[in-house]
């Protein structure tokens, strides 16, 4: 009995020394403390200078933080409601291949579905094992210029590439063009202008080939680069809201817009009835697509249908009763079964207009007034996320 008491005695011991000991590990003055407001104490340190006479490129913040703006419809869910809105869905290219290169005309250009934080060191590492010399790199603008060079089948030419890198169309993509330059004999001396166009379509093609097949062979190398995050800004379309209504922008060149959009208006239940390309207006039909059926039978009958849809009226028709200027601008809101001329018109007109680099989309009833709010998002979100 004593002996059973003693141990009990000990155990009880035991336990206190732990307890007091955990003390030396957990608290404020502890070892293991907690450290979630360091980060107000850190001292401020006086950015890295160069010598004077050497040159630096802008590297910019490793950390930057995107300024907060409305887009994306914001605004919409938070003023009408409180529903939390549903996130963007991807666009459909993001489901496809991870490299390829997209025509139009005489340009071309590499789409990859990643951030061009992680195409700019695999660039880097492509030319590096090439042994093409980078003669520049402005991080900034996404520009890599090489040396001068000669191919080995045509040694009485001087060449030079410059690869571009921008943001894509859609969020988290990039595109790499590249510009080839050629001269007679060995190379300048002196500094030279770019070209608008390649010298030679040809040579532009073979190192877009070759740049493309190692991209897509290989998405391990160069890892990613932090100052690369901003090149070229935003992606170059963007949902968000003018005078209260939502609108989708657009920089891209005035033909790449309208070819995108084209694209665009042909997909995920959309079709044309009638277009004015030249004055950026189409009429467009929407019928919300089915899901596809995963049944039995499903695999017996084919899915692929084209959509056919016609209307009682015309393009240049409905025009006619479209508010014009300023009227246009502060439109009403659609009352279809108010209207008089042309009654009952199906469907929806859509406007690109601008200049390059900076489109306005909007999309309006078949008479030119303004759609609810939340019925413009999400048409407006279907189409962009088909965007090329």
């Amino acid at each position: 009995m004593i002996k059973t008491t003693s141990l009990r005695g000990v155990s009880v011991l035991s336990l206190v020394a732990m307890l007091s000991g955990c003390g030396v590990f957990w608290g404020d003055e502890a070892y293991f403390r907690n450290r979630e407001g360091d980060y107000q104490k850190a001292d401020k340190i006086e950015p890295l200078k160069v010598p004077e006479g050497m040159k630096s490129e802008k590297l910019g913040e490793r950390y930057p933080i995107p300024p907060v703006t409305e887009s994306e419809f914001d605004d919409i869910a938070q003023t009408e409601s409180a529903e939390v809105p549903r996130p963007q869905p991807l666009a459909t290219n993001l489901m496809q291949e991870n490299v390829k290169i997209q025509r139009l005309a005489d340009e071309r250009w590499i789409l990859m579905n990643v951030s061009p934080g992680e195409v700019w060191p695999r660039v880097r590492a492509f030319l590096n094992e090439n042994n093409v010399d980078v003669a520049s790199a402005d991080i900034g603008r996404g520009l890599i210029d090489s040396h001068w060079l000669q191919f080995k089948s045509d040694l009485s030419t001087s060449d030079r590439y410059r690869v571009q890198i921008d943001q894509g169309v859609q969020p988290e993509t990039s595109e790499i063009h590249v510009l080839h330059q050629s001269v007679q004999g060995d190379s300048p001396s002196g500094d030279l202008a770019w070209p608008s166009a390649s010298s030679s379509s040809e040579r532009e093609a073979w190192l877009m080939d070759e740049l493309a097949a190692a991209l897509a062979r290989d998405e391990t190398i160069g890892g990613t680069s932090l100052l690369a995050q901003a090149i070229g800004g935003d992606a170059k379309s963007a949902l968000v809201v003018e005078q209260n209504e939502p609108v989708m922008k657009i920089r891209l060149s005035e033909a790449r817009a309208k070819a995108t959009l084209f694209h665009s208006m042909r997909e995920d239940g959309f079709s044309i009835y009638d277009s004015q390309p030249d004055d950026g207006v189409y009429y467009l039909h929407y019928e919300p697509v089915e899901p596809e059926s995963d049944g039995w039978f499903s695999g017996w009958f084919s899915s692929d249908k084209e959509l056919v849809a016609k209307s009682p009226y015309s393009l240049a028709q409905l025009l006619t009763v479209v508010p014009k200027g300023d009227a246009f601008a502060k439109a009403p809101l659609s009352n279809r079964k108010a209207e008089q001329k042309f009654p009952n018109a199906p469907g929806y007109l859509l406007f690109m207009q601008g200049e390059a680099d900076n489109y306005t989309v909007r999309l309006r009833d078949p008479y030119g007034k303004r759609l609810d709010a939340r019925k413009s998002r999400d048409l407006l979100t279907l189409l962009r996320k088909n965007l090329i």
